[in-house]
């Protein structure tokens, strides 16, 4: 009986130490700002809110945008600017309890067409605070979505079917184009946007669009042409000629120096072996 009883003993303290080491271990909930606790439902500050109650640090969510619509070239062309830029870098903002926006930054190389604004007028899209002003090579284009960090919570907002724009990628835009402030709305969403490749060809950021069909039939995707049909040698001077030949000889072409670089290895291989 004696022993039965030490051995119960041994069991309750060896019990309690377990529990105790593993409260030792035990990853406590991060503690939630007073100021959250009352935020309006549907706000970012209640998706945070939400996730630090469950001791989650993600809080997404997928977001439908409204956009403008042109179903030809020619009507794109009269309503929007048409610029190619190289995406550079990135950054999101909280503009209002409800959303986040991401600017980009661009490198513009070539301006295209120009077409007054209809949306960017009266400082309507000047960039918010902690987005720097464009200098004078640059460009911003800011869309809906996003992703910050708020108390400890990653804060992820994605627009549906407009992924962000890659850096170091080359773009052809329409965009609604405040030439004062160099921002460029894109109105026409993700429709008006176009990879550049380094065959001298784009490709639709979209799977399908009247535009970009439009495109595809009358230019057979070809920026050369579409650049002839602006009326445009690009406002570098360059040659619509040498540009093209450089992409026939699997070049690729820098509009800002009017040059052509084509990797030694593709005509002699042996060289790079």
């Amino acid at each position: 009986m004696k022993k039965a009883k030490t051995l119960l003993i041994a069991l309750i303290l060896l019990a309690s130490l377990g529990l105790i080491v593993a409260l030792s271990f035990a990853k406590p909930k991060p503690a939630i700002p007073q100021d959250l606790q009352g935020a309006e439902p549907g706000t970012i500050d209640a998706m945070v809110f939400q996730a630090l109650s469950r001791g989650e640090t993600l809080a997404s969510n997928g977001i439908i945008g409204e956009h403008e619509l042109a179903q030809t070239f020619d009507e794109a062309k009269a309503n929007y600017t048409v610029l190619l830029a190289t995406a550079n870098s990135k950054n999101s903002v909280q503009t209002s309890p409800f959303s986040l926006a991401t600017w980009t930054r661009f490198t513009l190389t070539e301006t295209l067409s120009v077409v007054a604004p209809h949306v960017c007028v009266s400082g309507v899209c000047a960039p918010p605070a902690g987005i720097a002003a464009a200098g004078s090579t640059e460009l911003l284009v800011p869309k809906p979505g996003g992703n910050i960090f708020k108390n400890g919570v990653e804060v992820d907002l994605q627009l549906q079917d407009f992924p962000d724009f890659v850096d170091g990628q080359n773009y052809l835009l329409f965009l609604d184009y405040d030439p004062a402030a160099r921002v460029g709305a894109p109105a026409l969403g993700e429709l008006g946007v176009f990879v550049v490749n380094s065959n001298g060809t784009v490709t639709a950021l979209v799977a399908s669009s009247d535009l970009k069909n439009d495109i595809a039939t009358r230019f057979g995707n070809s920026l050369s042409q579409i650049r002839t049909a602006l009326g445009s040698s690009g406002s570098s001077g360059c040659s619509a000629t040498s540009e093209q030949f450089c992409y026939s000889r699997g070049g690729e072409w820098d509009s800002s120096t009017c040059s052509c670089y084509i990797d030694p290895c593709l005509r002699k291989p042996w060289l790079c072996e």
